[in-house]
């Protein structure tokens, strides 16, 4: 798979993730199927998930940085929320996966640049 490809796989996951979240958040908000958080721990599942959507809109720009707040913010949900099944979780945790390996494959295709007489190839 070419570094391009799964660049846009990635992409294309993020934006299918964080838009489905969307959608329900603002469906949830805006017709209640159950009655608002009234828990601290509710509101902070809310904030974790929205981060980890944020997270993955963030790596369209900024791979690393993007995955790493994606995932950090999933890891924290999942030891915060007691959730009975975590298979939902690999959904929203693809999309930093694949910005990290995309991350990982793009460092490595770029030859290492060589400080010599204090300059750096190709500086004037």
């Amino acid at each position: 798979m070419s570094a391009l490809v799964l660049r846009w796989v990635a992409r294309l996951s993020a934006l299918l993730v964080a838009g489905g979240y969307t959608v329900m958040l603002v469906g949830e908000i805006t017709h209640p199927h159950s009655g608002p958080p009234t828990t601290l721990v509710e509101r902070a599942g809310i904030a974790l998930l929205t981060a980890t959507c944020i997270g993955m809109l963030l790596a369209w720009r900024w791979e690393l940085p993007g995955a790493v707040i994606s995932l950090a913010s999933l890891v924290a949900f999942t030891l915060l929320i007691q959730m009975r099944q975590h298979a939902i979780l690999f959904v929203f945790v693809a999309p930093g996966i694949l910005f990290l390996v995309d991350w990982f494959v793009r460092r490595a295709g770029k030859p290492k640049e060589t400080v010599v007489d204090g300059k750096a190839p190709h500086s004037s």
